[in-house]
Formats: structure tokens, sequence, C-alpha cells
């Protein structure tokens, strides 16, 4: 009877380790409290609809609740982008998969692609006008998949204007873009320059070398593209170019930091980024992407 008990114990310490890991892990991830909150909205969101399906669409449509109040609320659709839930009466009830931002991003099916990815879950960056605003602004939304008690899958997001910049937005969209180089080699550097793709966002865009220093792809500076680049210092002497291919040869990915000017400024700023050695047959590219996290 004691060895039966003191397993059950065990078993039950196990699990709050386990979930007390699990939010520690996930809390590692942002490094910024307006992030974490958003993100833990969602997962909030997705959990009611995972426990009780569509019944828990009009409580997301209750004014002043968390899930609806001031500019912050949650968003359901449908796998062939139906809004099913927006506090937007022109957006719900309505097939919105071509719906785009101010660069033709397509907003909907990108957070659906997202959402419907391995993780089964991401982020889409995209600049929509702010209430009562014309003019569009930078906006982030997360977004989860989640399977209703009806065996029906819905994704279900919010979103937030003007995040600040997390490290994991820069991982992120230079693992999709890895991905998608590994598949398509030189044929998805248009796709990478698009301002309308998934790799081009506030100050950040996908910079795509050669191990010998050619800079292939350069969204933000367009000039440098086709030039060698590995004899390039910053103001402090560092060789940028050769340090972040180093690293990601060396240890196939990695993050280094360096002097770099914003677009349109010729001051530098400490600018952090994370890259990543892939290999399209025989070539041998050096995919990355930078942010100014101050």
């Amino acid at each position: 009877m004691k060895r039966r008990t003191f397993f059950i114990m065990a078993a039950a310490l196990l699990c709050v380790f386990c979930a007390v890991a699990a939010v520690a892990v996930s809390s590692l991830e942002y490094q910024h409290e307006r992030t974490k909150e958003l993100v833990g909205l969602v997962d909030d969101a997705a959990g009611l609809v995972k426990d009780k399906g569509e019944a828990a669409f009009p409580e997301f449509r209750i004014s002043g609740s968390k899930w609806l109040t001031g500019d912050t609320y949650i968003f359901v659709l449908d796998p062939e982008g139906n809004m099913l839930v927006h506090p937007d009466e022109a957006l719900e009830g309505k097939n919105e998969m071509n719906l785009k931002d101010a660069n033709g991003k397509p907003i909907v099916s990108m957070l659906i692609e997202t959402a419907s990815g391995k993780d089964g879950e991401g982020w889409v960056h995209y600049l929509w006008p702010k209430p009562r605003q014309i003019e569009p602004s930078w906006k982030s939304a997360f977004a989860k998949a989640v399977t209703a008690p009806s065996g029906k899958i819905y994704i279900v997001g919010s979103g937030c204007y003007d995040l600040k910049m997390e490290k994991k937005f820069i991982s992120d969209v230079v693992d999709e873009a890895s991905k998608l180089i590994e598949k398509k080699g030189a044929k998805a550097f248009a796709d990478i320059r698009d301002k309308a793709g998934a790799f081009t966002f506030l100050d950040t865009y996908v910079f795509v070398d050669t191990p010998d220093g050619v800079e292939v792809v350069n969204a933000a500076f367009p000039s440098i593209e086709g030039k060698n680049m590995m004899n390039f210092r910053d103001v402090g002497g560092k060789y940028v170019v050769m340090d972040y291919i180093n690293a990601a040869l060396t240890k196939g990915s990695a993050w280094v930091d360096y002097l770099w000017p914003k677009p349109g400024e010729t001051n530098p700023s400490i600018k952090y980024t994370y890259v990543r050695k892939v290999n399209h047959g025989n070539e041998v590219f050096i995919v990355g992407s930078g942010a100014y996290l101050d």
C-alpha cells in the first residue's frame, strides 16, 4: 500500500514539475511582457474552444471581458478563411482569405498557413490602420490551430500594434526562409525580397550570403547584392560578415551582434542577428536576419 502511495505521489509531483517546466520554457521564448500577455490570451482562448467548441464564440464577443477590451480582441477563423469571430461587423461572417495589408500581404491566408504548420501556432506581422486612424501601423498577430469537440479545426488568434521586437520573431523568419531555400534554392530569393511576403516587417529583412562572403539577397540594401562583403567591418572594427558566416558554418546556427545602420539611417546601432547554414543540393547559403532590440 505504501509503495503504491509513493508511486502515485511521485507521478503527481512529476506532472506538476512538467507543467511548471513547460510554462518556464514558454516564458523564456519572449522578453517583453506585452508579448507574453498576448500569447497567454490566445492560449486561454484556444483552450476554451478546445473544451467548449463553438459555444465559446459568444463569450469572445462580450465587450469588457478579457477577450474583448479596448483594442484587444480574439478572432476565430476556419481553415477556409471564413471569419467566424471578429469585433468588426464588416469582417465577421465573411470569407476573408483574400484580405491584404497595405503592402499586399495576404493576412488571413498567412495566419492560417502559420497556425496549420508543424508547431500549430505562429506569428504574422502586417500593416493595418489603428482604430480611428487612416495610416497603417505595424501589427503582430499570434494564432493557434485548435480542434473543437465537434472535430472541426479553428484558427484562434489575437493581435497587437507596435509590439517590441523579440528574438523569436527573428529566429522564426530565418527558419522559414531557410526551409524555402532548402526546397527551392536561388528560386526562393524573389519570395524573400517580396514586401508582400513573410520575410519583411518593421525594420527586419532577411539576407542571404554565400560562404565566401557574396551577399546575394538584401531586401533593405539592394545595392549590396552581388558584392563580396567578407572584409566589411563595422565602426568598432569587427569583421561583421566574416564573423556571422564563420559562426553559421561552425555551429549551424548562431546569434551575433555588431553595429549596422537602420534602414533609412546612416548612424550605426547595435544589431542582433541570427544566422543559419542552409544546403540546397551542392550549394551552401548563409541565411540571416537581425533586429535593433533597443
